[in-house]
């Protein structure tokens, strides 16, 4: 349903065709095309895989939210001075128990919230935003914000030349809430995006607007910085597309921007996404007349990673996903993209999929995507795709994940109805080298989760478009900007919204979600002697290898205090989300959350425990619990006999 290859989608679309036929009713009821079964408290889409009616977005108070598979576990709003949110996200980076929330375009530089955000995000249902970075490229990063290792940069986002190019480095530590910085330097153009290695040596910027190529040959595409000193940058070399071979420079010349970079592991491989949409109707469009070029460069930069003297960029391969529809000797040609005049290439990503081969991710934006407009939406196509590189010379493009209201078929619906859209925009996994599980930060659609375990078919399990905020124009949606980032300690996803601030989202069912399969038992005394102990035991899993029904249950008696308390129903069991003292959200822990007695009265509680993972060596085995409704009653401590363990199933 979701791959470039049309037939393969038909079958599930003509029975979606003869459901809608046998009623009116039931074109305004249907769920959206999407593989995500809504759950108990899921709020589904109801007209389109991504689509939102008129009626949902003009109801008292703004758009309340949708979601499928998942559901927010905690925000915050960002709020300035005023109170209002701050808006104009721009990306988000984790590091331990830190997370760090950049902007794109404030409007007051001299406010104290204006900058990159430091949130304690140890409690995540509650992140809390500690302080804010203000150093010259910290205040308005846009996406050329990274953390690699131990390393943080952000670099000045800039729609040209702008005579003070920032780039700022800061170490982390850990105290992830107090950065420390290094150094500010200047790069030699802008940094509308960036990357820094995985050796945390190398930098990648990519200026965005500006002349074009053919206005100053001299034009900079690329420029790469030295970081191996992090007081110190340098710069290394700045490269454009002149330099490619003549076949390939003439077909990437009339296009204005690369937009995006990532490489390989060891930085010998560079991926850039070029910006090569035509005449996107008041969108993107290429300067001349040359044909659209969307598509992928891999550069080889072996030269820069090896430190090699005077670096070059050498050229490898150039795949372009737009060729005229005439040519039937082009493998990529999808129907749907059309000609690429309606969209452009944004971002890539490179990844090792769990199948062992390398891929890159891109995706597609559009003006008319980004405002999401009824009016607007048919005017352009912007897709996900998967590109097989593990023959670098010849990229295959192995799929291509398609929302249903992105689908030209859809335009005459979505225009008689009114049903606001999006577009596929950022991205973000679970496992940079073990990918399954694709993130979508989908404009006006939301976060969208896509499963690559199948490469050619990819299919939609999760989705969670946010609620309005105060800042929210009447009429129209919140929209998410940022690359996800997703912490596989707490199978918590990381994602911001333009007016809504940073929210962490989870996915609720436990084939996508591994912290909802961990299993835990043991038990042991708290504290005290003879009769005076607490005593305990728990014990909690799902069936079915940690993907069926829950089941398990606490026993505590708490001599001194009078207190017993029996746990029979398990209402939640994985990854610690909320407080629970001195237990944080890492791999050794889980929260259980759970109904039964106390004192033989009705009440509800929450436990967390963590494994100290040294078998019989219990002193950094913790255990926490807390009454959370019909009774008063905490505590914690570190079991004095017994063990705990927390076991992580596949």
């Amino acid at each position: 349903m979701m791959s470039h290859r049309r037939h393969a989608a038909r079958m599930p679309r003509m029975l979606a065709a003869v459901l809608l036929s046998l009623s009116s009713f039931a074109a305004y009821n249907v769920h959206a095309a999407s593989a995500c079964v809504p759950g108990p408290n899921d709020r589904p889409e109801t007209v389109m895989q991504g689509g939102l009616s008129l009626a949902e977005r003009t109801v008292p108070g703004g758009f309340q939210g949708q979601w499928c598979g998942a559901h927010e576990v905690g925000n915050n709003l960002l709020l300035n001075e005023s109170g209002l949110p701050r808006g104009s996200f721009g990306d988000v980076q984790l590091f331990g128990h830190c997370a760090y929330a950049s902007m794109r375009d404030p409007s007051n530089l001299a406010l104290e919230s204006t900058g990159t955000a430091v949130l304690d995000v140890r409690v995540p249902s509650n992140p809390v935003w500690v302080r804010t970075l203000r150093t010259p490229a910290m205040q308005r990063a846009y996406s050329a914000f990274e953390i690699q290792k131990n390393v943080m940069i952000s670099a000045f986002k800039d729609f040209g030349p702008s005579g003070n190019n920032w780039f700022d480095v800061y170490e982390l530590g850990a105290d992830c809430l107090n950065p420390t910085f290094r150094s500010t330097s200047t790069t030699a153009s802008g940094n509308h995006d960036g990357w820094l290695t995985p050796d945390t040596n190398t930098y990648y910027g990519i200026p965005f607007g500006g002349q074009t190529i053919q206005q100053n040959p001299a034009r900079i595409d690329v420029h790469v910085l030295d970081t191996t000193d992090k007081a110190h940058p340098v710069q290394l070399l700045n490269w454009n597309r002149n330099q490619l071979p003549a076949e390939v420079r003439d077909r990437l010349v009339p296009t204005r921007n690369f937009h995006d970079v990532s490489t390989n592991d060891d930085g010998t491989r560079l991926y850039l996404d070029l910006y090569g949409g035509n005449n996107a109707l008041g969108g993107f469009p290429a300067d001349g007349s040359g044909r659209c070029a969307n598509g992928l460069l891999i550069m080889d930069s072996s030269d820069v990673a090896l430190r090699r003297p005077n670096p070059q960029l050498h050229f490898i391969s150039f795949t372009s996903w737009c060729d005229p529809q005439n040519d039937p000797a082009y493998h990529y040609f999808d129907p749907d993209f059309g000609d690429g005049s309606t969209a452009a290439a944004h971002a890539t990503e490179y990844v090792i999929h769990e199948n062992g081969k390398r891929y890159v991710l891109t995706t597609d934006e559009s003006a008319a995507g980004l405002d999401g407009d009824w009016s607007v939406i048919c005017r352009q196509r912007t897709f996900g795709r998967l590109i097989d590189i593990s023959d670098e010379t010849h990229p295959r493009v192995v799929s291509t994940f398609k929302p249903d209201v992105g689908k030209p078929e859809n335009c005459t619906r979505i225009m008689t109805e009114q049903i606001n859209g999006g577009m596929i925009h950022y991205i973000g996994f679970d496992d940079r080298y073990n990918m399954r599980l694709v993130f979508y930060a989908g404009a006006n659609y939301g976060l969208r989760v896509v499963d690559y375990r199948d490469p050619a078919n990819p299919k939609e399990i999760a989705y969670y478009k946010a609620p309005n905020v105060a800042t929210t124009r009447e009429g129209e949606n919140d929209f998410t900007r940022p690359d996800p980032r997703y912490d596989a300690a707490n199978c918590m996803i990381y994602t911001g919204w333009n007016q809504g601030g940073l929210r962490i989202i989870e996915l609720t069912n436990p084939e996508y979600n591994g912290c909802m399969r961990r299993a835990v038992n043991g038990g042991g005394t708290l504290g005290g002697s003879g009769k005076n102990q607490v005593s305990f035991g728990l014990q909690a899993a799902r069936a079915d290898g940690g993907r069926g029904e829950l089941a398990g249950s606490f026993e505590l008696n708490d001599r001194d205090a009078d207190v017993k308390i029996h746990i029979d129903t398990l209402t939640l069991l994985g990854s610690v989300r909320d407080a629970c003292g001195t237990i944080l959200p890492t791999v050794n822990a889980v929260q259980m959350n759970g109904t039964g007695t106390y004192n033989n009265a009705p009440a509800s509680f929450r436990v967390c425990v963590q494994d100290s993972g040294q078998g019989g060596d219990i002193k950094a085995d913790r255990v926490f619990v807390t009454c959370t409704d019909g009774c008063t009653y905490t505590k914690e401590g570190e079991p004095a006999g017994g063990n705990i363990e927390v076991v992580q199933r596949p």
